[in-house]
C-alpha cells in the first residue's frame, strides 16, 4: 500500500473567441484578453495498479502503472472582468456563482524506484490523465432569481511530474 499527499496545483483557464451570454445580437465579451479567464485549485486524488519490470529485491525498478482519478476543485475565481460582466446581470445585491463539476478519469504513468537501502528508495515518474470538467457561471439576483446561467465543457491533457522518497518496512 501507498499513499501520497502534495500540494494542490492551481489550474488556470484560458478561452478563445467571444462569449456572447443573450445570443450572438447581444453584448460579446472578448475572452482571448482574459488571461487567464479563471483560476481554481485541482484536488487530483489517484489511484494506480504498477506494473513493476524487475524483483521487489533489485535495486532499479521501473514500472508503468493504469489507475482512475477523482478530480474535485476549490478556490474557483473568475478573472475581474469576466466576474464583472456577469455581475451586471445579477443586478445591485446580486451575486456571481462559480462551480467547477467534479470527475472520474483514466491514468496511465511510468516511472522507476530506486532502493537505497532495504528501507528507504526514491521514485520519479510522469503521470497523464485527460480531466474534464463542467464549468457553470450563475448570475443570481438579490431575491435569488438566477438570471442567467451559462455552462461549458473545459477539457485539459496534464502531464505531472512526482518525485518522493519513502520507508518500507
Amino acid at each position: 500500500m501507498e499513499a501520497a499527499l502534495g500540494s494542490p496545483p492551481t489550474l488556470n483557464m484560458y478561452a478563445q473567441g467571444n462569449a456572447a451570454p443573450l445570443g450572438a445580437s447581444g453584448p460579446q465579451l472578448p475572452l482571448g484578453g482574459l488571461r487567464p479567464l479563471a483560476s481554481a485549485r485541482a484536488w487530483p486524488a489517484i489511484a494506480l495498479i504498477k506494473y513493476y519490470f524487475r524483483p521487489s529485491q533489485s535495486q532499479v525498478r521501473p514500472f508503468i502503472a493504469l489507475g482512475v482519478n477523482y478530480t474535485w476543485y476549490s478556490n474557483i475565481g473568475l478573472n475581474p472582468d469576466s466576474s464583472q460582466a456577469a455581475q451586471s446581470f445579477a443586478g445591485t445585491g446580486g451575486a456571481v456563482r462559480s462551480s467547477l463539476s467534479p470527475s472520474w478519469n483514466p491514468v496511465i504513468a511510468g516511472g522507476i524506484s530506486y532502493a537505497f537501502s532495504e528501507h528507504w528508495y526514491a521514485t520519479a515518474s510522469r503521470i497523464y490523465f485527460p480531466l474534464k470538467t463542467t464549468a457553470t457561471i450563475r448570475s443570481v439576483a438579490s431575491n435569488g432569481t438566477t438570471t442567467l446561467t451559462n455552462k461549458t465543457r473545459i477539457t485539459a491533457d496534464p502531464i505531472t511530474a512526482f518525485a518522493d522518497i519513502g520507508y518500507r518496512s
